[in-house]
């Protein structure tokens, strides 16, 4: 069996395929892991056991003759994709081969918002997912959201798309050593909030830091944002500009961010847009209260609608600094938490990939 990525860059998508591929070598599987683009920052965590091929092709269309002449040299039996417009061309690739895989096509965004660049895209959207999406064998969300978007976009019955939630493993650790953690937060002893991400316009860290610069002064709290990306110059001028160079920490790209959840006060998703929200169930592994925005899709699906967390509205600075404010002196039940987190594990999704995959071995 094949899993297809863009790459293995540092993001949500690529941590969730890790957890998948071990799962499928842990049952016995041979597992070969396709990459349109080389690198990233998860390459080494690859296991050993794992084919790997790198095409070296940034531009979709180019990986097209690649990838069919990947499926014609090894004949994988399953291909689990990810992410559009890979997806599509994968389908592109095994036209017409006498012998094809399955096709297992899965989408972790709402697509209508990640490409807002307006009618030329959603024309290509919309003709590519319904000239590609019927001929898969399988379709996947990561959330009920997502799933609704994904069958609106192809024109395709609701039932026909699987939602598979994002598998999140259990942390093989929980606690560290206190002057370890200090040394992450910089001796602040404050109330310590964190939030985890590429640093790109989807999660709107300009949102928090505004919220957050408004909480502050009130209780000496400290911010870490963990991630890198294209916005990083941009939020640190930010940062500047708020005047919080001593009360935010931007420790860039972080492998395991355990530590950093082991020894927070406060979870904050301020995105203006998510397929699912992985570190959502990331912050609940360590019972950590979480305030998100209330954002297609995810997090009100895995905040049983407030009922795990706190939902804010979507793109407004008073209402997230309000939130964050009243969860940082508010009670929380950590062992109801890590319970929710239990929801989403890796076997579970696991099993389910492998029932579409694999129908005959189910």
């Amino acid at each position: 069996m094949a899993f297809v990525l863009p790459s293995m860059r540092g993001g949500g998508v690529e941590r969730v395929r890790l957890t998948l591929i071990r799962g499928f070598l842990d049952r016995g599987y041979e597992v070969d892991l396709i990459l349109t683009e080389a690198g990233g920052e998860f390459l080494e965590l690859v296991p050993d056991g794992v084919h790997l091929e790198e095409f070296d092709c940034p531009r979709i269309r180019h990986a097209i003759p690649r990838l069919r002449e990947y499926v014609k040299r090894r004949q994988p039996d399953a291909m689990i994709v990810a992410l559009w417009p890979l997806t599509a061309a994968t389908v592109l690739a095994c036209t017409g081969l006498r012998e094809r895989p399955r096709l297992v096509l899965s989408d972790h965004n709402n697509l209508h918002s990640q490409y807002s660049a307006g009618k030329p895209v959603w024309m290509s959207l919309r003709a590519t997912l319904r000239m590609a999406y019927p001929k898969a064998d399988a379709l996947v969300a990561v959330s009920q959201g997502i799933a609704q978007d994904i069958a609106g976009w192809a024109g395709l019955p609701a039932n026909r798309v699987t939602t598979i939630y994002n598998p999140t493993p259990e942390p093989v650790r929980s606690e560290w050593p206190k002057d370890e953690t200090d040394r992450l937060w910089r001796g602040h002893t404050g109330p310590r909030i964190i939030t985890t991400g590429r640093l790109k316009k989807q999660k709107n860290h300009e949102l928090l830091l505004r919220a957050f610069a408004k909480i502050q002064n009130d209780n000496n709290a400290v911010l870490a944002i963990l991630g890198e990306g294209e916005l990083e110059d941009k939020l640190r001028e930010t940062v500047v500009r708020l005047g919080l160079e001593e009360s935010v920490i931007m420790p860039g790209f972080v492998v395991d961010p355990g530590p950093w959840y082991a020894s927070a006060d406060l979870f904050v998703l301020s995105s203006d847009y998510e397929g699912f929200g992985n570190v959502l169930v990331e912050a609940l592994h360590f019972g950590l209260p979480i305030v998100s925005t209330d954002c297609k899709s995810g997090p009100s699906e895995i905040l049983a609608g407030g009922k795990f967390g706190t939902l804010s509205a979507t793109g407004d600075i008073e209402a997230l600094a309000e939130a964050m404010e009243t969860a940082l002196v508010g009670e929380h039940d950590s062992t109801a938490l890590k319970a929710r987190a239990q929801m989403f594990s890796a076997d579970a999704a696991i099993d389910a990939y492998e029932r579409l995959a694999f129908p005959e071995v189910a």
